[in-house]
């Protein structure tokens, strides 16, 4: 047998309003320090909790070049950093091929790929679709077991 057939919310609501309205001394008093008490917390908790400092403004002033660079010097440093960039991609396309890869889904970057050996060239686009080394800080029991017993120094 469940002990809530039909939940009643207006008999509920009926029932709270009803208490609020009975007149009691100091309704008012404990209403104002409820009140004041939860807008001290909630207060207290933003301004202490989570600090948060207004942006100030700023002047950034840029000094990077000269004022007599040749239009080759600005095409030049466009292109090294459009070369950079596409350099990022290259290595970040591959990754996702290798995730892909991985989980068997179709990916297709040959059109990509086609711009990155048209822009860096063969060498650099092979260099960045290669699978990074992975960092090794200590050796694994296999290898250890494969070269074999360390002969023991006299201390």
């Amino acid at each position: 047998m469940r002990m809530f057939q039909k939940p009643d919310i207006g008999g509920g609501v009926s029932d709270f309003w009803a208490y609020i309205r009975e007149p009691r001394p100091h309704r008012w008093a404990i209403w104002g320090v409820a009140l004041a008490l939860t807008w001290l917390v909630f207060n207290g908790v933003e301004q202490y909790l989570i600090p948060y400092e207004k942006p100030k403004a700023q002047i950034i002033y840029f000094e990077n070049w000269t004022a007599n660079r040749s239009a080759a010097e600005v095409r030049a440093d466009w292109v090294a950093r459009a070369k950079e960039t596409t350099l990022q991609n290259a290595k970040k396309r591959a990754e996702y091929q290798r995730f892909a890869d991985s989980l068997g889904i179709e990916y297709d970057s040959s059109e990509a790929d086609k711009v990155t050996r048209e822009t860096l060239g063969e060498e650099a686009a092979a260099a960045a679709k290669k699978k990074p080394e992975p960092v090794q800080i200590r050796s694994t029991l296999a290898e250890r077991a494969a070269r074999g017993a360390q002969p023991k120094t006299a201390d």
